[in-house]
């Protein structure tokens, strides 16, 4: 069964609460019953005392033995109280409640405790069922002063006793403890009625926040925690809203990354479907068609080597981008020449600006020095390659292209692509970057397009700790740069 924290508080301080007030009632009960019993332990002792100069100054002894003992019973009943004298070998010479003639049948007194401890010390006290009268009493025993002893008006008197019933005493101890108890049960409903009014305003605010934290289970992102109380549960508060909005960033994240998992995955089907189906037909028919001119052959095969080519950049695209974004793909940075590195990278593609008509050359403001930078050499060359690709198969006849470098501030080094060919319409700038997008798609697949390489270049150098730069005009061209930390 579910027990809710307002009702665990309750409970457990309830529990608490009556555990205190019943050891409190018991220890109340039983200091009040030791100070009721000391109190009338020194109230006989007064009165023993009273007894013996009362003795002492009536002169008890000089009046006839009926007359004396009469006296004497009327004194104690007078007081409430049961009177006992006993001499020195515990023979009982008077007794309250036994009158005279009945003394010959009382036990000897002298083994009662409270007899024995007035032997020893002079005064003794006890409580016990009364052999005699058969009631429980209290007993306060004084063994007389020598004055008294030596005077010879009681003779053999050693002991005087006086006992008082423990019933009263028990009665007005009974009506204190309940009195007691009756007290500790109303502070129990008091408190335990404060204890729960307690706990709900302090549940309240945790009630509140798991009933946010219900609608954010079933889907309201929108939903927020509210800021109640200045203390731990409002800081609680504070860190579930963090919490939440970053799940809803993560989610919003989560949604686009499927949507762009989605888009990329269609992308992958469609570009890998058409080099794959116009290889298949090609071969098809080659293999099957009746193809008697051996140019039209010719050219079957080299449009199916083509299209092969096409595939393979297209799956070594899709395998490094897919390296780069799941972070399989290590840079491995060192300094390098920049100057020797760039004359290779255009030395390189040498062959290609020049089966297209267009002039590639290596420019810069800042003489052939040694110009170390910083980077993976291998990456960064697969940046260069790809950004001089572009600038070759989107050219015009007769156009040219432009890698170099330049300084900048704070040892730093900008390398650059520039063309002279069409340019990229400004709204389109900020999407080039895109995997698969493409501007003009019959024209990238003409070229040998995968529609990756700006994706993989925007990757690498992200990862070098530098972005890529786009500036173009339509009709003038485009220029492509990115920044290296540099020494020397």
């Amino acid at each position: 069964m579910k027990i809710s924290l307002r009702h665990r508080l309750t409970f457990t301080h309830l529990f608490l609460i009556t555990v205190v007030a019943l050891a409190a009632s018991l220890i109340a009960s039983y200091e009040l019953q030791q100070y009721y019993r000391s109190r009338l332990f020194q109230q006989l002792k007064t009165q023993l005392e009273e007894i013996e100069y009362l003795l002492l100054t009536h002169k008890f002894g000089t009046q006839p033995s009926d007359l004396q003992y009469q006296a004497l019973m009327d004194f104690a009943h007078a007081g409430r109280v049961r009177l006992t004298m006993i001499d020195s070998v515990g023979v009982v010479l008077f007794e309250s409640d036994v009158p005279e003639s009945g003394l010959a049948y009382l036990e000897n007194h002298l083994m009662r405790p409270e007899v024995q401890q007035a032997l020893r010390s002079g005064l003794g006290g006890n409580e016990r069922l009364s052999a005699t009268v058969h009631r429980r009493l209290f007993y306060v025993a004084k063994q007389v002063s020598p004055r008294l002893a030596q005077s010879g008006l009681l003779p053999k008197l050693r002991f005087i006793r006086l006992a008082i019933p423990l019933a009263e005493v028990e009665k007005v101890l009974n009506d204190l403890r309940w009195k007691i108890f009756a007290a500790s049960g109303l502070a129990i409903l008091l408190i335990g009625a404060m204890s729960y009014l307690v706990s709900s305003r302090v549940s309240k605010p945790m009630r509140q926040l798991a009933q946010v934290a219900d609608s954010v289970r079933k889907g309201d992102w929108e939903a927020h925690f509210e800021r109640n109380t200045n203390d731990e549960i409002g800081d609680l508060a504070d860190l579930l809203n963090d919490m939440l909005a970053k799940l809803r960033d993560d989610l919003k994240q989560m949604r686009k990354l499927q949507t762009m998992r989605s888009q990329f995955l269609g992308n992958v089907s469609h570009e890998l479907s058409t080099p794959i189906f116009a290889v298949q037909g090609y071969l098809e028919t080659l293999l099957y068609g009746k193809v008697e001119n051996e140019q039209v052959r010719r050219d079957f095969i080299e449009k199916a080597y083509r299209q092969a080519g096409r595939l393979n950049n297209l799956l070594t695209d899709l395998i490094d981008i897919s390296r780069i974004e799941s972070g399989e793909m290590k840079m491995s940075f060192r300094y390098f020449d920049l100057h020797e590195w760039l004359v290779k990278q255009v030395g390189d593609m040498q062959a290609k600006a020049m089966d297209q008509q267009v002039a590639l050359q290596l420019v810069t403001a800042r003489p052939a020095a040694s110009l170390a930078v910083l980077g993976d050499r291998e990456r960064l060359g697969q940046v260069v390659s790809n950004l001089v690709d572009n600038a070759i198969k989107y050219n015009n006849a007769g156009g040219k292209v432009e890698v170099g470098y330049s300084d900048k501030k704070n040892s730093e080094v900008e390398i650059f692509v520039e063309d002279s060919g069409r340019g990229i319409p400004e709204e389109h700038q900020s999407r080039i970057f895109e995997r698969f997008y493409r501007l003009d798609k019959e024209r990238s697949r003409s070229v040998g397009g995968t529609g990756l390489g700006l994706a993989i270049v925007k990757h690498i150098v992200e990862a070098h700790g530098s972005r890529v730069m786009v500036s173009s005009e339509v009709g003038k061209g485009s220029r492509f740069s990115f920044v290296l930390k540099s020494k020397g």
